[in-house]
């Protein structure tokens, strides 16, 4: 599992928190998560098409959101289609 978030993301303490809150209801609290700045991918990196935060699971979103293709917008993302609240 992975955890995208960007410096400033004022969603990621929330959704952190709620990830895991959810892990431990469902008795995964130990279940390890990556969590990775869109800024430390390459430019060419799909992931950085995600608004976050963002949860990938077996490297898709948690939410549905379809995997970006490139050319994908950078990490400064404000809105997509589909997403109401990103940073």
């Amino acid at each position: 599992m992975v955890f995208l978030t960007r410096e400033g993301c004022v969603l990621t303490d929330e959704m952190r928190a709620n990830l895991d809150a959810a892990l431990t209801q469902m008795g995964n609290a130990r279940q390890a998560y990556r969590v990775v700045d869109l800024a430390s991918l390459p430019a060419d990196d799909p992931r950085r098409g995600y608004p976050t935060p963002t949860i990938l699971h077996e490297g898709r979103d948690l939410f549905g959101m379809p995997t970006p293709v490139p050319p994908v917008p950078g990490p400064d993302v404000t809105e997509l289609p589909g997403r109401s609240s990103v940073c």
